[in-house]
């Protein structure tokens, strides 16, 4: 009889750590970035969003973001907000600009959310191309 309370106590912590796990970039709702005022008026003023990579552009990395709906009373997540947040991760790499964007809305219950908004993008550096 043991034996199936510890199963079942190990099967508890499992759950629990899925439910909790989530990616470091995910905010909740429009709440205010995790960047400084300032670090978040020059990546939106410094990162450009492209159609296409540039000719000369050099790629950097994927850069991702997402916003958490967790509750009725409280603004839903708005494209123009990971629409930012993806620009603050590009600029926190060094990058001129991003590429590809793609935001979609999802499942959050394994991360507490009713949803997320998130977005993926290809950051890069314009090198020579500037």
């Amino acid at each position: 009889m043991r034996c199936g309370y510890v199963v079942a106590g190990v099967f508890s912590l499992l759950l629990l750590a899925g439910c909790g796990s989530h990616s470091s970039n995910l905010q909740v709702g429009n709440e205010q970035s995790y960047a400084s005022l300032k670090d978040q008026r020059e990546a939106v003023r410094t990162v450009k969003v492209y159609e296409v990579l540039p000719v000369g552009a050099e790629p950097l990395t994927t850069v991702s973001a997402g916003r958490c709906h967790r509750s009725f009373v409280e603004e839903s997540p708005t494209e123009a907000s990971v629409l930012i947040d993806l620009k603050v991760a590009a600029y926190a790499q060094g990058a001129d600009g991003i590429t590809g964007v793609k935001i979609t809305k999802e499942s959050g219950l394994n991360r507490n959310c009713w949803y997320v908004l998130g977005g993926t993008a290809q950051a890069f550096t314009l090198g020579d191309a500037k």
